[in-house]
């Protein structure tokens, strides 16, 4: 008993995994990219934000409330006269705008908080905070600023509020904060706006909620100076004049303080250095926007599937280099984003997602190999014992991997004798055989073909098939460089054999055969040239020996029927006889050359009416029929019926088909031609079926009906039936040669039924 090979996997089925892990890896990766590990984001983007060093605005001065200011003014909160103060001497020293990080929500001593005020409007350049306080109840939260008598005359308000990451470090701001049913400015983009340069870039006019801040370094990185100092006016009029002051508390413990990116410890940079990091960042253009969903998605799935390409056409080295080179490319293409163009879009899941999926679909394809390797080796173990050839047992390896490359040895070196087996075979064929490669270059020839193609004394291998077979000179034909042409389809992978007769007399017939490698990929052609110059002559002698029979059998009989018809004095009864013999050696004479030629003659098909035909035949035949008193009935037909064939012979058949039922049916009766097109297993076809009404055949006379020489005598019937028994052979032949069949249905007494079938025809576009 034989088992069949197990089959090696198909490329298809590879593909079909490669598929699919891309597809489910694109959905996963978008989501990771959408909604990415904040923790591992963060880390990266604070060690951007250090490596991202810059020098600082030397706009911006910074007036720090103090552990100095405290000792030399007293303890916390100061009179408010002391503020009124500081707003002078910086109005007065010509600070260009002063940003008082102070909140005096609550009234005070009504003449100081006047006096602050007062002090406010003169210098027109003051800005002040608000806060958002907690409303309770689940209120919206409710905006808190300075009393009215001291913002009054303020250039701007806006509320300082800090936005902190899942982490609690602060990394953005919001240009405007929901305060109810309305937005809030945040107090530096009230500030950036009122004082930037006239048509300067405004990045919080955009349409981003937060912003990244692009902290230049560490609070010291700005310049400082201490609140009592400028107010003891120690300081220099040049460091105030034409600078951003920011006036806020900087003493620890006296006010909240953020941990930053760039800060130290986790808590280092209080509220007035913040705001004068974001302005600082504002002014340079320099703050960092977010990417956005789609962003980060499309810069994921392009380096996806720049390694699910690579996992298609590269070798595993190669995929591992690529896996590492676009994770680089990642962080390098992030790391570019931020510092030059001011974008964040974090890498994080995307460089973990290309080693995960990198993993997943490296396991995957070793499991495969080793899959198919083990069942390639078995099936190869399997012929070897099947032919009775054993081999010695391999030394025992400790690993499967030197287990397996042992049995791939021993596979490769059966395989080898496989493969001389076969050029053996292929190349011991007494015909003339060609090998070429899928360009339709010749790689193999056999001492056959070296023999025919010697006189031509051209170099077999590396020449194209074409030149070759027109080097022979063949007779009536010219073969382009591109023959043979490649197959579009299985059904078409082997050609039509072509007969070749060359200048001295020889024949060949060419036959090419597609031939495809174990991948089913295309590999190029078999070409066979079969000697035929012996069936050639004996075919053309045939054809001779028809001519002249049919010559030498029509002669002497239109001889003897032209005597009878010019001889005077023949008895009338002998004449009768001697010209019936004539008439039917000539009918034999016809009707075997026509069946010799419908057996062997080819058919030129193309695209004809079967109901055109059908009409010419009865045309043909109504003189008999009307002779006998025969009606002919036609039964459809109404719409063409189109097959290939060709014309002349199916005129024939149908004719030989009418004349027997006109020479077989009594006088008066009526004979019936019916067209249809009826269904199939292998496609519609269109049926001719012609009735008489004569004296029909048996079941076994049905049977022998379309043998040649074949004719049924009916003794008793007042008609005569004249004929050789080579029509219904002729039909049969014609029919066949059509790829068509023909039948007869009939019964002693009720007449007789031919029909004929052929494959119907349907013209479409062209391909």
């Amino acid at each position: 008993m034989t088992h069949a090979a197990p089959r090696a996997p198909r490329p298809s089925g590879r593909l079909l995994s490669w598929l699919l892990l891309a597809i489910v890896s694109s959905l996963v990766m978008v989501a990771f990219a959408v909604l990415p590990p904040k923790r591992l984001d963060n880390v990266l983007y604070d060690i951007l934000a250090r490596a991202n060093g810059r020098p600082a605005d030397p706009s911006i001065l910074i007036v720090d409330i103090d552990d100095r200011s405290l000792a030399q003014l007293g303890a916390w909160p100061w009179s408010r006269d002391i503020h009124a103060r500081m707003v002078d001497r910086l109005t007065e020293a010509g600070a260009r705008t002063i940003v008082y990080d102070v909140l005096f929500s609550e009234a005070g001593d009504p003449a100081q908080d006047q006096a602050l005020g007062e002090a406010i409007k003169r210098s027109g350049r003051v800005y002040l905070p608000q806060f958002l306080a907690d409303a309770g109840a689940g209120a919206p939260p409710r905006v808190v600023g300075s009393v009215p008598a001291i913002a009054q005359g303020a250039a701007g308000v806006g509320l300082a509020h800090v936005r902190f990451d899942d982490d609690g470090v602060v990394r953005r701001m919001a240009p405007f904060e929901i305060s109810g049913v309305s937005l809030s400015p945040d107090l530096v983009t009230v500030v950036h706006r009122a004082t930037r340069p006239v048509g300067a870039r405004d990045v919080t006019r955009g349409f981003d909620e937060t912003l990244l801040i692009p902290f230049a370094g560490p609070p010291s990185i700005y310049r400082h100076v201490s609140f009592s100092s400028v107010l003891a006016g120690e300081a220099p009029p040049s460091l105030i004049a034409g600078h951003t002051v920011f006036v806020g508390l900087t003493a620890p413990g006296l006010g909240p303080a953020f941990p930053t990116p760039v800060t130290p410890d986790a808590a280092s940079m209080t509220g007035v250095q913040l705001q004068a990091s974001i302005l600082d960042g504002l002014r340079s253009g320099l703050m960092v926007k977010p990417a956005g969903p789609w962003s980060r998605a499309a810069f994921t799935l392009t380096l996806l599937w720049l390694l699910m390409v690579g996992f298609l056409v590269l070798p595993p080295r190669a995929n591992l280099a690529l896996t590492i080179g676009l994770c680089l490319v990642g962080l390098a293409y992030s790391a570019a984003m931020f510092w030059l163009g001011q974008i964040w879009l974090s890498p994080i899941a995307t460089v973990l997602g290309l080693q995960i999926i990198a993993l997943l679909w490296g396991w995957g394809q070793l499991g495969r190999v080793n899959d198919l390797l083990s069942r390639e080796l078995a099936r190869v173990r399997g012929i070897v014992r099947g032919r009775g050839r054993g081999t010695a047992p391999a030394d025992f390896e400790s690993d499967v991997v030197s287990r397996q490359a042992s049995n791939l040895g021993e596979a490769i070196t059966r395989m080898d004798d496989l493969r001389r087996f076969s050029a053996d075979a292929l190349f011991s064929l007494p015909d003339a055989t060609l090998v070429a490669d899928a360009h339709g270059r010749v790689i193999a020839a056999n001492a056959a073909a070296q023999a025919l193609f010697k006189p031509s004394q051209i170099q077999l291998t590396g020449s194209s098939l074409a030149d070759l077979i027109n080097a022979l000179e063949p007779l009536g034909h010219r073969f382009e460089l591109d023959w043979p042409p490649n197959p579009h389809h299985l059904a078409t992978e082997r050609h039509e054999p072509i007969d070749l007769h060359l200048p001295d007399g020889r024949a060949f017939q060419l036959q090419t055969v597609f031939r495809r490698d174990e991948t089913d990929a295309p590999a190029g052609w078999i070409v066979r040239l079969a000697d035929i110059s012996i069936l050639t002559a004996a075919m053309r002698q045939r054809e001779q020996a028809l001519q002249l029979l049919t010559h030498d059998m029509r002669s002497p009989q239109t001889s003897i029927l032209a005597l009878l018809a010019t001889t005077p004095g023949v008895p009338t009864e002998l004449s009768d006889r001697i010209a019936a013999y004539a008439k039917r050696t000539l009918a034999l004479a016809d009707g075997f050359v026509q069946l010799a030629r419908a057996e062997v003659t080819p058919v030129h098909l193309e695209p004809v009416d079967l109901a055109d035909i059908a009409v010419e035949a009865i045309d043909e035949v109504w003189p008999q029929s009307l002779q006998r008193k025969i009606r002919i009935e036609q039964v459809g037909g109404d719409t063409p019926l189109t097959v290939l064939g060709d014309r002349g012979v199916l005129a024939r058949t149908l004719v030989n088909l009418l004349g027997n039922a006109v020479k077989y049916s009594p006088e008066g009766s009526t004979i019936t031609v019916s067209l249809s097109e009826q269904p199939s297993a292998s496609g519609p076809t269109a049926n001719v079926a012609i009735a008489d009404q004569g004296p029909g055949f048996s079941r076994e006379e049905a049977t022998t009906a379309f043998r040649p020489f074949q004719r049924f005598e009916r003794p008793g019937h007042d008609f005569a039936v004249n004929g050789v028994g080579l029509g219904l052979a002729f039909v049969q032949a014609a029919v066949t040669r059509h790829g068509g069949e023909v039948s007869c249905r009939s019964a002693p007494g009720v007449g007789a039924e031919f029909t004929v079938r052929l494959p119907r025809h349907t013209v479409g576009p062209a391909n």
